[in-house]
């Protein structure tokens, strides 16, 4: 019998929510031997413990196709590197936030926070590499983890409230540490669009960038367990992106491989149709999801980069700094 019918009967009996089967968080407390020297995929490997700081100067056997002929992903100077403790609004823990200043080598992004909101797996170790794209392009970045997450406590999963809570006290907290307010991309990636969109509707940023969105809940729900449950039923509409994206006040950039299978392309489809313009759409043919099966920024680093860019320069003019 599979695990979603086993389910079954504790979720009719109201016993049950499905925010500790949606969530795949690894928290630092589970990393050792087994995540580390045991896992032959150089991209599944966790190796860094609670009292370990994440190595922003690893090399990456970054994947065929990612980088040109002579480019590179440059390491962060650990001058650069800082970790913030955030408290929850509800007391019951402490997020995990890195922010890395930008190397000024682009001074019309020096001033440019991306607040990135990463995928469902492991947590922060896993998208470093993410991160250092975007700092290679010269932005600052901002990333965190959820509850369940990493570094991030208590190490149990989010309530769908706690989530999104969560998010808009990261959204707030992210104003003292950011060099402008102003120039705040808020960036969600898969699931991680899920805060992203409640960030850019609790307080807008100057532009919202997702790459694989799920619509709503139900479809994530789907995606991960076959079952076909109602969004409301579990997080009353706190996980309908289609729905919050109706009102959004910031240019909307969204990207998708047309290959991905967790989130298929109509889902991205879904998200871009229901935003108000100025919005923008950007599907990849032939590329998947994430960084283990090669996702959008995989397929090429500079195309990837450029895409954002220009967005910015198009459509969200208030993030890039006027020289």
């Amino acid at each position: 019998m599979s695990r979603a019918l086993l389910l079954l009967p504790l979720l009719a009996s109201g016993c049950l929510t499905l925010d500790a089967f949606l969530f795949n968080g690894v928290p630092c407390t589970e990393v050792g031997p087994e995540t580390c020297q045991e896992v032959d995929d150089p991209w599944g490997k966790l190796c860094k413990t609670c009292e370990q700081p994440y190595d922003w100067q690893r090399d990456y056997p970054w994947m065929k196709g990612t980088l040109a002929a002579g480019e590179s992903i440059r390491p962060v100077p650990e001058e650069l590197v800082q970790q913030h403790r955030v408290p929850t609004d509800d007391g019951e823990g402490e997020l995990d936030v890195w922010f890395l200043r930008s190397h000024g080598e682009v001074p019309r992004l020096s001033t440019t926070t991306v607040l990135y909101n990463h995928g469902n797996y492991a947590g922060i170790e896993h998208y470093q590499p993410r991160a250092r794209m975007l700092y290679e392009a010269g932005y600052n970045v901002l990333i965190w983890d959820y509850r369940g997450y990493g570094k991030t406590t208590p190490h149990e999963p989010p309530t769908p409230e706690q989530f999104m809570d969560d998010a808009r006290t990261v959204r707030r907290w992210a104003r003292e540490v950011v060099p402008d307010e102003q120039r705040v991309v808020i960036y969600g990636y898969s699931l991680g669009g899920l805060p992203a969109v409640e960030m850019a509707k609790a307080s807008p940023g100057c532009a919202l960038v997702l790459e694989a969105p799920f619509a709503t809940f139900e479809e994530a729900v789907h995606t991960h367990t076959s079952l076909s449950i109602g969004e409301r039923f579990f997080s009353e509409g706190r996980f309908d992106n289609v729905g919050k994206v109706a009102n959004l006040r910031s240019p909307l950039f969204v990207m998708v491989g047309s290959d991905d299978a967790t989130t298929p392309e109509q889902s991205a489809r879904a998200v871009f149709e229901a935003a108000p313009e100025p919005k923008e759409l950007w599907v990849l043919d032939g590329v998947a999801h994430g960084i283990r099966g090669g996702g959008v920024p995989e397929a090429g680093l500079s195309t990837y980069l450029d895409r954002i860019e220009a967005f910015l320069d198009a459509k969200a003019t208030r993030c890039v700094l006027e020289l």
